[in-house]
């Protein structure tokens, strides 16, 4: 009998490392987030991701959160196309705008992901649920995003298949640069919906990395802006060579009124016949590890990086 105690102990002991995803660690971490260091005295098991660059990560890692704000609450439109095959099954906590705190304590999670633009305010109160971790994902550039792999990685234990990640991830950049024409003009990239123009410059996501595979991004942050929007006149002072839009299939961008001004056609973008659209879901909302991938093939498919005029289905028609 005390044979069979000390093994029902033992057991017990060694379960939560057990059930850990294969190759990860199971001894205390610690990482740097934008709310100072964060410590768990094992890697998380249970995770709530609150944005869609987290969920990306998380499952590219091979950890499938218990919960997470893929809710269409306030306006949000829901997780981005090439993510929603892979979410089935997953918990919703509200949005990203709109977390519900029910939904997210329900979950029973032992590490909470926040974003530190959109959850400045209530990133407190998801730490009284769980240790929360906050990374600045909304506003973040590229090697920002890449940290956060890492850092990531490390909170549920998978720091080796982060690194691995991150490795695959230049390899696939460098090839993809090879596509890249050289001394190739500048471009503007902007988010196109019904109503606005939002400029992402050198230091967004998007920008950044249209940057990592071989172009030239026009536009620094300004004012300590990564992104800001800018009106048809604004756009025409840029005056540029190459435009990229990012516009949802289901919305009718405001480009499409611009595009019967006369100052429309005096863009040089326009002139060159170098304006390419992208699906505005999957290119500036995933931000994760496969986003990356979709992302990296759709440059070189456009013919983006050769600089020659679009692909057939990456013309900007109005």
């Amino acid at each position: 009998m005390p044979d069979r105690i000390s093994r029902s102990i033992l057991l017990t002991a060694l379960l939560p490392a057990l059930l850990l995803a294969p190759g990860a660690s199971a001894a205390p971490v610690s990482v740097p987030t934008d709310r100072g260091t964060l410590s768990l005295p094992a890697p998380a098991r249970r995770v709530v991701a609150l944005e869609y660059s987290f969920v990306d990560t998380l499952l590219a890692l091979g950890v499938r959160p218990v919960g997470a704000a893929l809710g269409t609450q306030g306006g949000d439109r829901g997780a981005p196309p090439y993510l929603r095959p892979k979410v089935g099954g997953i918990t919703p906590t509200g949005s990203r705008g709109q977390p519900s705190l029910e939904a997210m304590a329900a979950a029973r999670p032992d590490l909470i992901l926040a974003d530190a633009l959109v959850h400045k305010d209530s990133a407190a109160g998801f730490a009284r649920l769980a240790p929360t971790a906050v990374f600045p994902s909304r506003r973040a550039d590229l090697d920002e995003l890449n940290n956060q792999t890492l850092q990531i990685g490390r909170l549920v234990g998978r720091e080796a298949a982060a690194r691995q990640l991150l490795a695959d991830q230049k390899t696939l950049i460098a090839k993809a640069r090879a596509f890249a024409k050289k001394n190739a003009p500048t471009f503007v990239a902007g988010v196109v919906t019904p109503t606005s123009f939002t400029v992402h410059t050198q230091g967004s996501f998007a920008g950044s990395f249209l940057e990592a595979v071989g172009r030239r991004n026009a536009v620094p942050v300004r004012d300590g802006q990564t992104q800001f929007e800018t009106s048809l006149e604004g756009l025409v002072a840029l005056n540029p060579q190459t435009l990229v839009l990012f516009t949802a299939p289901d919305e009718k961008p405001v480009t499409d009124t611009w595009a019967k001004n006369p100052l429309w056609q005096k863009l040089s973008a326009v002139k060159r016949g170098r304006v390419y659209t992208f699906n505005r879901d999957d290119w500036t909302r995933g931000r994760g590890p496969t986003a990356l991938k979709l992302m990296t093939a759709q440059a070189i498919e456009s013919r983006f990086l050769q600089d020659a005029a679009p692909a057939r289905g990456y013309q900007y028609q109005p």
